[in-house]
């Protein structure tokens, strides 16, 4: 049964980054079956990826039927033992994001997150399930497609970053892998959604997962023994903004397309040294909005294409 609809699929393929480290497509050749939770009975049409810890399927519920993307869901199973664990991180994380945010505009940077349930299994297993929401691309696939942006998309997008990482950060919760595959963006609304939140950290606790691919991202705390804290989100938030300007992320090295002001600003973001560096979002964030005004005068509405 085909299952996938026009506009969704960069959907589906961007949600595979969730898994962070370590991920595959695959073909599912089986009849669909289906995973019973509290709220719902879901059906898995489609096998997505297979990944270190966890399998992503596509799937719909039952009575599903109206627009594109009601009744279809991301349900992301973990597979190996120990794998529910961070699904549960996710989970508890998620939900305490979510409940804070309330229906403030800062639910709108957070994945949908319908509901979680243990497994059955040989040993202890968890489904994450996620609404199905097209028009969201990660960084790796901007990249892919604009090698090096202009800096008035970097503006919007790092000035978003910033603003989901602030709201965390007064939850005292640390994202631990502000990375391209885990930031997405909607070229059409200018929105941004900071998903893969299974690595996540209470302030001043040591970020105990790193992705194998990304590991010279990291700074040198997180690579340590040391607390993670809310310059270390930062610290890897501005290296996805050099990535994203056609720079080199692990050098620092930015092209001289880049406004010097704005390489500077993301340079106090750079320093080998935690407590050197800036530790307050919404701070920089201020910060960030002068500079842009001195650069480039009142915001503007500019239209990126992804396709």
């Amino acid at each position: 049964m085909e299952v996938f609809k026009p506009g969704i699929e960069n959907w589906f393929r961007s949600l595979l980054s969730w898994l962070g480290d370590g991920y595959w497509p695959e073909q599912c050749t089986e009849s669909p079956r289906s995973v019973r939770g509290p709220g719902r009975t879901y059906t898995l049409e489609s096998l997505l990826a297979v990944g270190d810890v966890a399998d992503i399927y596509f799937g719909t519920a039952e009575g599903s039927s109206g627009t594109e993307t009601q009744g279809q869901y991301i349900l992301k199973v973990s597979r190996v033992p120990g794998g529910h664990a961070l699904l549960d991180i996710e989970l508890k994380t998620l939900a305490s994001l979510l409940a804070a945010a309330g229906e403030t505009t800062y639910r709108k940077y957070l994945p949908s997150l319908v509901e979680s349930f243990p497994a059955p299994g040989k040993f202890p297993k968890r489904v994450n399930v996620f609404l199905s929401e097209p028009g969201f691309y990660t960084l790796e696939e901007v990249h892919a497609q604009h090698p090096a942006l202009d800096g008035r998309h970097l503006a919007w997008i790092f000035k978003r970053l910033l603003t989901v990482l602030g709201f965390s950060h007064r939850q005292h919760r640390i994202h631990g892998a502000v990375l391209p595959c885990h930031v997405m963006i909607n070229a059409a609304s200018h929105g941004l959604r900071l998903v893969g939140w299974g690595q996540s950290v209470a302030k001043g606790r040591p970020i105990k997962t790193i992705p194998t691919r990304y590991r010279d991202w990291f700074p040198p705390e997180a690579l340590g023994t040391q607390p993670a804290g809310q310059a270390t989100d930062l610290f890897l938030a501005a290296r996805c903004i050099v990535y994203l300007a056609g720079g080199d992320p692990v050098t620092n090295w930015m092209p001289e397309a880049v406004l010097q002001p704005l390489q500077r600003f993301l340079t106090t973001c750079l320093l080998e040294s935690a407590c050197m560096r800036p530790d307050d979002a919404w701070a920089l964030l201020e910060d960030l909005d002068e500079l842009l005004r001195r650069q480039y005068g009142r915001p503007k509405f500019h239209e990126l294409t992804l396709t």
